[in-house]
């Protein structure tokens, strides 16, 4: 406990003493395109899609200085969002028009004291967007402009706002001064400017999907706020101390608690879902060295659906 004690009191102390946390909420995110469903005309008009994207995700700022006062200090290469986005083409109406299902996933560093040595990193979030219908060619200007709302671009100023504000509730409780739920807001605002057309973002268009909307509304709905709060102490008290504090355990498993006891209070639970498909793996592989393999049967009491993970890793704890 006091180590942990001890590592959160330099943490405050990089924040006041430096001017700033380390932390550069930069991207380094790769684009890829699966054109295998577009005729060759379409294909090539598209060809220059992945290099357009990565450098505007990876060279705009996305985050607020103003609030954060984040500077680039040394180390700070090292808290780059590390992401990746395939966009998979289901058709073109051959005039620039494109219908698409886009994968994002975003980790950042488990922040340990060999982080720099031995650099392992943590899936934030991983989540398919089914319903991506988009006007594109090559000379699209990508200008990133958050007064104005356009159905390629924003597409993907919103999902980088989601990383964003992903990365933050792993780093900062949703009402440090610190978080304060900015980035998720920013989503938000996204989905809320007028649209022609609103499929996607504020109505479904079918499936079992959320909208954008909704999919961030949840995130900031008070009844949300454990797991919020449970995404922070799994990660930060948690992921990141492992190997520094017994503790450690506790809060990863007092989180994913947490997290799971949401579900029985709400009929949807988006986050929570996605969280645990996403972290299933992690979670257990997390206890493989602690020492009593009965936390596997509580584990998979809490996140049933995920059973079989949790069954193999009791195989392979000691």
């Amino acid at each position: 406990m006091f180590k942990k004690l001890f590592v959160y009191l330099l943490f405050c102390v990089l924040w006041t003493g430096f001017g700033g946390f380390l932390k550069a909420q930069d991207f380094d995110i790769t684009v890829t395109l699966n054109v295998d469903a577009l005729p060759p005309d379409a294909k090539d008009k598209v060809k220059d899609m992945k290099q357009q994207l990565e450098d505007y995700l990876n060279k705009n700022k996305f985050y607020d200085n103003a609030i954060f006062n984040e500077q680039n200090k040394p180390g700070a290469e090292l808290y780059k969002i590390k992401g990746a986005i395939q966009i998979t083409f289901k058709g073109t109406n051959g005039i620039d028009q494109y219908d698409a299902q886009v994968l994002f996933v975003s980790q950042r560093i488990i922040d340990t004291q060999d982080k720099r040595q031995n650099p392992r990193y943590t899936t934030l979030f991983k989540y398919i967007d089914e319903r991506f219908k988009f006007n594109y060619n090559r000379s699209i200007q990508f200008i990133k402009n958050e007064f104005r709302f356009d159905p390629f671009i924003s597409f993907f100023d919103y999902y980088a706002y989601m990383m964003l504000g992903y990365d933050q509730d792993s780093f900062f409780p949703k009402d440090h001064p610190m978080n304060r739920s900015i980035y998720f807001q920013k989503a938000m605002d996204i989905c809320n400017k007028p649209m022609v057309d609103r499929t996607g973002w504020t109505e479904t268009g079918g499936g079992s999907k959320p909208s954008r909307l909704v999919m961030v509304q949840e995130l900031m709905n008070p009844r949300f706020d454990d797991f919020r709060n449970g995404f922070y102490e799994y990660h930060w008290l948690g992921i990141d101390s492992l190997g520094l504090s017994r503790n450690a355990y506790a809060y990863i498993y007092n989180a994913v608690e947490k997290i799971s006891k949401i579900k029985k209070k709400e009929v949807r639970a988006y986050s929570v879902d996605y969280f645990l498909e996403t972290k299933a793996q992690e979670i257990s592989d997390s206890f493989l060295n602690y020492g009593d393999k009965g936390i596997y049967d509580k584990l998979a009491q809490l996140d049933p659906a995920h059973q079989r993970i949790y069954e193999e890793g009791k195989k392979k704890a000691k």
